[in-house]
């Protein structure tokens, strides 16, 4: 019975935040910079995930929800993101070696 309380509590809000939304979208008070953004329909698991994931007792809905957002915006992440990949060896090469230098010294 709380598993039943739990999912109608999270659509509930669920339906609550997006109602919000799209009157506050339909009031214009949202500048259209931002309205594109939060509007996106890529957006929406990822944020039904977060209703979820706080609400829902069951954290597997959550996580799918999430992960489903995330891969909508993968190509988005990719280019925001391309050019990280210069910095991954510098940092392990760093990592590494704080490793080496901290772990001889609790090892004493």
């Amino acid at each position: 019975m709380a598993a039943k309380k739990d999912n109608r509590l999270a659509w509930g809000i669920s339906l609550l935040v997006f109602g919000l939304l799209f009157l506050i979208k339909q009031f214009h008070i949202i500048p259209p910079e931002f309205s594109s953004i939060v509007f996106d329909f890529r957006n929406f698991p990822f944020l039904l995930g977060i209703i979820f994931l706080l609400i829902h007792s069951n954290k597997n809905i959550g996580l799918i929800l999430i992960l489903a957002g995330v891969l909508f915006r993968l190509s988005d992440i990719i280019h925001y993101t391309r050019h990280i990949s210069d910095y991954i060896w510098p940092v392990l090469l760093i990592v590494a070696g704080a490793f080496v230098i901290f772990s001889r010294k609790i090892g004493k």
